[in-house]
C-alpha cells in the first residue's frame, strides 16, 4: 500500500520541476504545458470518493490492483509521449489509476493493523503521503538534472510492478458485506461533475491571466451540481454517502479540518518554491533542496504521533503542532526581498523547521481523527472522502494564496512603490518606455511569467529591483500570513476529534453485539407476542454484517 500510495502522491508534485524542460523540448507555451499537471490533479480528485465506495462494494484488493496497473501503464505511456498533447492524455490515464488506488490507503491501513495499533499505522501512512508530496520536487529535479524528464515517469514502472506482485501475494480480499451491489450511478456522476467543475474553476482562479467568465460559469455549475448531489443522496435507495457518515460529527469536523489544513499547508509549500525560484532566483534544483527541511522534519517528528495516536485524542495531538506551524509561517513572512548570500535562507530556516513540525504532526493527527470516527464497512468510502478533502483543500489554498500574492503585489506597487519608482526615473533621467520595460521585466520574474530571468545592470536597474522586489516580498509575506490564518482556523474543529481508531472499533463491535442480542431476543419471543395483526409471525430485524 505504501508503494502505491507514495507513487500516486509523488506524481502530484514531481512534474512541477520539469515544466521548463517540457516546455522547451516539446516547443509549447506555459499555458499548455501546465495542463500536464492540471489533467492529473483533476482526474485524481474526481474519482476519489466514487472509487472508494465501489471498492467497499466490490473488493478493495481488486480495485487497488486495477488502480496500480492503470497507473503503471499510464506512467510508461507518459515516459514515451512524443508530444505535449499526448503527454496530457497519458497523464489523464495515470491520474485515473491514482484516483482508483489512493482512496484505499487509509482503508487498508485500518483493516491490516490490529485495533490497538491502528493509530500508529494511520500516522505512518500519512507521513508517507506528506514526505512523498514534499520530496516530489527534489526527486524530480535530481532526475531531470542527471537524466531527462522521461525518467520522472519511467521510474514508476518497476515500483508499480513490485506493488502489484506484493498485493497479489499478501493481501486478502475485503469488502462491505452490508453495502449490496447496487451502484449509485447518479450520485457518482453528480459528485464527480461537481468536483470537476470546482477543481477546473480553481485552476482558472488566477489573478495573472485567468478566464473570469469561465471561472464564474464553473463555480455556478459546481454549486448547482453539489446541491443536486445532496438532494439526490437524501432520496437515493442506495446512497453513495451513507446517512450515518453524514451524521458523524467527528468525521465531518476532521474532513473540514483537513480541507483547511491542506489549503494552508500545501498552498504554503507552493509559495515557498515560488519565493526560492521567482523572488530569490534559485535554480529549480536549489529550490527543491531548500524545501527539504520541511519533509525531513516531518520524518523526525512522526514517531511522536505514532506512539501517541493510539492513546491520546487526535485533536489534542494536533493542537500544539498547528500553533507551531502557524508561528513558522509568520516567521517566514518576514523574509528578505532579495537573497544576496546564504544569510537570507538562514533567516527563514527556523520557520521552515516549524512548518515541518506542524505538517509532520498535524497531517497524521487529522487522518487519525477522521479514520478514528469510522469502523467496519465504511472505511473505503471514508478514506475516499478524506483524500478528496485534502485534494480540494490544496487547490483552494493555491487559489487563495496566489490571489492574495497578486492582490498585495499590485496594491503595494500602486500605493507605495509607484512614487519611489518615478523619483528614481527622474533622478537617472531614463526614458519612460525603458523604465517601464525594466519594471515589467522584474515583475514578470517574480510572478513566473518569463523563461529567462532579467539580468540587471548596476545603477538604475538595481534601484528599480529594490522597489519591485519589495512589492513582491510584501505579496509573499501576506500570503504566508493568510496561510497561517487557514491553519489556525482548524483549531476550533479539533475539540470534536476525540475518538482513537481503537475506540471507534470497540464502539462498533459493541453496537454490532447489541444488534445481534436484539435480533436473538426478538427471535426467541413467544409466538403470540411476535405475531402481527394477521396472525403471521413478524420477521426478526435483518442484521447488517460487518466487514
Amino acid at each position: 500500500m505504501m508503494i502505491g500510495w507514495a507513487m500516486a502522491l509523488l506524481d502530484i508534485s514531481i512534474v512541477n520541476i520539469s515544466i521548463p524542460e517540457l516546455q522547451d523540448e516539446m516547443s509549447t507555451d506555459i499555458a499548455t504545458v501546465t495542463w500536464v499537471i492540471n489533467a492529473y490533479n483533476i482526474v485524481f480528485a474526481v474519482l476519489l470518493v466514487s472509487m472508494g465506495r465501489l471498492a467497499d462494494q466490490f473488493g478493495r484488493k481488486r480495485f487497488f490492483v486495477l488502480g496500480l496497473v492503470v497507473f503503471t501503464i499510464g506512467s510508461g505511456l507518459c515516459a514515451a509521449a512524443w508530444s505535449v498533447e499526448w503527454l496530457i492524455a497519458f497523464r489523464v490515464i495515470q491520474g485515473a489509476g491514482a484516483g482508483i488506488l489512493a482512496p484505499l490507503g487509509f482503508a487498508i491501513t485500518v483493516l491490516v493493523f490490529p485495533p490497538e495499533q491502528r493509530g500508529r499505522g494511520l500516522a505512518l501512512i500519512a507521513v508517507v503521503a506528506l514526505v512523498s508530496s514534499a520530496l516530489g520536487p527534489v526527486i524530480g529535479g535530481t532526475l531531470v538534472e542527471i537524466a531527462s524528464w522521461h525518467w520522472i515517469f519511467l521510474i514508476n514502472v518497476p515500483f508499480g510492478i513490485l506493488g502489484v506482485l506484493l498485493c497479489l501475494r499478501w493481501w486478502p480480499e475485503t469488502w462491505d458485506l452490508s453495502a449490496g451491489r447496487e451502484v449509485d450511478v447518479r450520485g457518482m456522476l453528480l459528485l464527480g461533475a461537481a468536483v470537476f467543475c470546482l477543481t477546473v474553476a480553481l485552476v482558472e482562479a488566477n489573478p495573472f491571466g485567468g478566464d473570469l467568465p469561465l471561472w464564474l460559469s464553473l463555480m455556478q455549475a459546481a454549486i448547482l451540481l453539489g446541491a443536486a448531489f445532496v438532494w439526490w443522496e437524501r432520496r437515493a435507495p442506495n446512497p453513495m454517502i451513507t446517512p450515518a457518515l453524514i451524521a458523524n460529527n467527528q468525521f465531518r469536523s476532521a474532513n473540514l479540518g483537513m480541507l483547511l489544513f491542506a489549503a494552508g499547508a500545501l498552498g504554503t509549500l507552493l509559495l515557498l518554491s515560488l519565493v526560492f525560484v521567482n523572488l530569490w532566483g534559485y535554480s529549480q534544483l536549489e529550490a527543491a533542496f531548500a524545501l527539504a527541511p520541511v519533509p525531513l522534519m516531518g520524518l523526525v517528528v512522526w514517531p511522536f504521533v505514532g506512539r501517541a495516536a493510539d492513546r491520546k485524542a487526535p485533536g489534542e495531538i494536533a493542537k500544539p503542532a498547528l500553533i507551531v506551524m502557524a508561528v513558522g509561517m509568520l516567521w517566514v513572512s518576514f523574509l528578505p526581498a532579495t537573497s544576496d548570500d546564504a544569510w537570507a535562507y538562514v533567516r527563514i530556516l527556523p520557520g521552515l523547521l516549524m512548518i515541518g513540525v506542524g505538517m509532520g504532526i498535524g497531517f497524521p493527527s487529522l487522518n487519525v481523527g477522521a479514520m478514528g470516527a469510522v469502523a467496519g464497512p465504511e472505511v473505503g468510502l471514508a478514506s475516499g472522502i478524506l483524500n478528496t478533502a485534502r485534494q480540494l483543500g490544496a487547490a483552494i489554498g493555491v487559489a487563495i494564496l496566489v490571489a492574495t500574492f497578486g492582490g498585495v503585489l499590485h496594491a503595494h506597487m500602486d500605493w507605495f512603490a509607484e512614487d519611489e519608482i518615478e523619483d528614481i526615473v527622474d533622478d537617472w533621467e531614463i526614458p519612460a518606455p525603458m523604465a517601464g520595460m525594466v519594471t515589467q521585466s522584474t515583475l514578470h520574474d517574480y510572478t513566473g511569467g518569463t523563461d529567462e530571468r532579467f539580468e540587471p545592470k548596476p545603477g538604475f536597474d538595481e534601484e528599480i529591483i529594490r522597489q519591485t522586489a519589495g512589492s513582491a516580498r510584501e505579496g509573499f509575506a501576506w500570503s504566508f500570513r493568510q496561510g497561517a490564518v487557514l491553519i489556525l482556523s482548524v483549531l476550533p474543529l479539533l475539540g470534536a476529534l476525540r475518538r482513537t481508531p481503537a475506540q471507534a472499533r470497540a464502539e462498533f463491535m459493541a453496537r454490532m453485539q447489541a444488534q445481534r442480542e436484539a435480533a436473538g431476543a426478538a427471535a426467541a419471543a413467544p409466538a403470540d407476542k411476535g405475531d402481527g395483526a394477521d396472525g403471521a409471525p413478524r420477521p426478526a430485524p435483518a442484521e447488517r454484517p460487518a466487514t
